[in-house]
């Protein structure tokens, strides 16, 4: 029988040595506190760094300054605990993101211009392995921000910001606040829609991407064949290269491959493969006449990896714009010589109004400038005020070789006001007085006036405008760029009417009268609506047809060299 003594003794043995085993597994619980608190540290501190320093090596451009204030707002609030990253392990949105990402291609950007093949392999390492160094943990997580940042932010108010490639809009109103509008989609289930909702909601915008679609298609096509003419062409004639032009056509859209496979197989430009030409023609800014000249056939070979390029520029202008839903819009697209007035936004895209226009020649100096202003005002019967640069280099100099220059040109020299300042004798005084300022020359209103019957006015610092004109003949041509810079409309008194909107006190009728009457009549609209010039030779008509139009002016290449510069662009 054991004594008391001994049972006492060995629980008292015991009961050490649970005391003591309880205590090795409270020291290790706690060191494995402190190696997971520390390993949580050094994340936070290389986030929290690297966000700040700007820059993060291993991205294919490292250099990401102009979005250190959106990394703040991203990390701070959580004490720069990683975003995409739980338990170890990479999260369904950190998922969702990087499907988003590969996606930009859709939209006319480059997935690897957002890491994607390196977050992928990042990725695929954090699923499978159970612990990496807390560096590389930290790499993917900002990695990642960055990525989407810069995406949301490309989608959304484009990569250049306007003011670097001369045009005036100001992308700043526009943009998001983009740690909030990440934060957001991440609390509420959205990461999937992030791009969706960043994006234009124009239907120009929704349209292009369809269209760049099938031009990728067609990049993959190494099959395609280029159309050689040494002599032009017309409808009638024999073409040897009958079997290439068809198939491009057919490629573009403009042939049907059935109407193909039913033609005859003579090498014939038959009638059917000439009409195609000539829809091809009109959607490419040429004459519709069905000839296979040098300037058809040159566009018919440029390949489509061009035409896809052209495209691109055009989501990326797109995306400067505001939203335009608060009412009704004019856009004039410059290359395209073509008004559109829209009533609202709408779900089809087709202008209220279309019209042709007159555009400033592509002389550098004489270009119609590319803006944004609200239109304030109408002038029935306006006068022409000569703008000092046309008034220095011609009118002057004309006054000053021909005496009866002002008369037959039905001009005048005023003081003050150009629309309401006193006219004034045309002595040889007061004619010196123009060439030093103080006085200027206006053509009085009238039919032959410069401007036409009426001018409209959205206050800029180009002086330019839109107005009527008495050469009514330069609208049936096909390129019109003609003016000083100025716009010239093909049917002023409809544009009135769209403008007043207000049928029961400005009717066609009632237009018309201004415009035909004596005084000069200034009207105030009631409501300013928003004028956009602008420059696209790439869209996309209401039907789904594209066309695709020549660079005019040259900005298509200049908006090239700035992209061509990549990460960071300036903000």
């Amino acid at each position: 029988m054991m004594s008391v003594g001994w049972r006492r003794g060995v629980a008292a043995a015991a009961l050490a040595m649970g005391s003591w085993s309880s205590g090795i597994l409270g020291q290790a619980a706690s060191a494995g506190t402190s190696s997971v608190a520390a390993r949580d540290d050094s994340i936070a501190s290389a986030l929290r760094n690297w966000s700040r320093a700007g820059s993060l090596s291993g991205l294919r451009w490292p250099r990401f300054p102009y979005y250190r204030d959106e990394l703040e707002g991203l990390y701070s609030p959580v004490a720069w605990r990683t975003v995409w990253i739980a338990n170890g392990r990479p999260t369904a949105e950190a998922r969702a993101v990087l499907d988003l990402l590969a996606t930009a291609t859709e939209r006319g950007l480059r997935p690897e211009d957002y890491d994607v093949p390196a977050l992928r392999r990042r990725f695929e390492t954090l699923t499978e392995m159970a612990r990496l160094p807390a560096e590389d943990v930290a790499w993917f997580d900002l990695a990642m921000s960055i990525g989407l940042l810069r995406h949301l932010s490309d989608v959304h108010i484009g990569r250049v910001n306007p003011k670097y490639v001369a045009v005036g809009i100001n992308i700043e109103r526009k943009k998001l606040d983009l740690a909030r509008f990440v934060r957001d989609a991440i609390a509420r289930g959205r990461v999937a829609e992030l791009v969706r909702d960043a994006e234009p909601k124009f239907v120009q915008y929704r349209n292009l991407k369809t269209v760049y679609a099938r031009y990728r298609a067609l990049i993959a096509d190494s099959t395609l064949p280029t159309v050689k003419l040494s002599r032009a062409v017309r409808p009638g004639d024999s073409l040897d290269v009958i079997g290439p032009l068809e198939r491009r056509l057919v490629a573009f859209g403009d042939l049907s491959g059935d109407a193909v496979a039913l033609a005859n197989t003579s090498r014939v430009y038959s009638a059917s493969t000439a009409a195609a030409v000539a829809r091809f023609q009109e959607r490419h800014g040429l004459a519709p006449d069905s000839v296979l000249g040098p300037a058809t056939v040159a566009a018919l070979n440029v390949s489509p990896a061009r035409r896809a390029r052209q495209i691109e520029l055009a989501l990326e202008r797109i995306r400067w714009l505001p939203a335009l839903d608060a009412g009704p819009f004019v856009v004039v697209n410059v290359p395209g010589f073509t008004l559109y007035a829209f009533d609202t936004l709408g779900t089809t895209g087709t202008p209220t109004l279309t019209m042709n226009v007159v555009v400033g020649r592509a002389d550098v100096g004489r270009r119609t400038p590319l803006f944004m202003r609200d239109m304030r005002y109408v002038v029935f019967r306006p006068y022409w005020v000569i703008p000092p640069g046309i008034l220095t280099r011609e009118t002057l100099p004309a006054v000053r070789r021909d005496a009866r220059y002002l008369t037959r040109n039905n001009m005048e020299l005023y003081q003050g006001s150009g629309d309401t300042g006193p006219n004034m004798p045309a002595t040889a005084a007061n004619i010196a007085r123009v060439g030093r300022g103080g006085v200027g020359i206006r053509q009085r209103p009238g039919p032959h006036n410069a401007l036409g019957l009426a001018k409209f006015i959205f206050p800029n610092d180009h002086n330019v405008y839109m107005h009527g004109t008495p050469d009514t003949e330069l609208f049936a041509r096909t390129r019109r760029d003609f003016s000083h810079g100025c716009i010239r409309l093909e049917d002023p008194a409809r544009f009135a009417e769209w403008v007043m909107r207000d049928p029961s006190a400005w009717s066609i009728e009632r237009v018309r009268q201004a415009m035909e009457g004596n005084p000069s009549q200034r009207v105030d609209l009631v409501r300013a609506l928003s004028v956009v010039i602008y420059y696209a030779t790439a869209l996309v008509r209401p039907d789904g047809v594209p066309e695709f139009l020549p660079d005019i002016y040259g900005h298509d290449a200049r908006l090239e060299r700035e992209l061509a510069g990549g990460y960071p662009f300036r903000p």
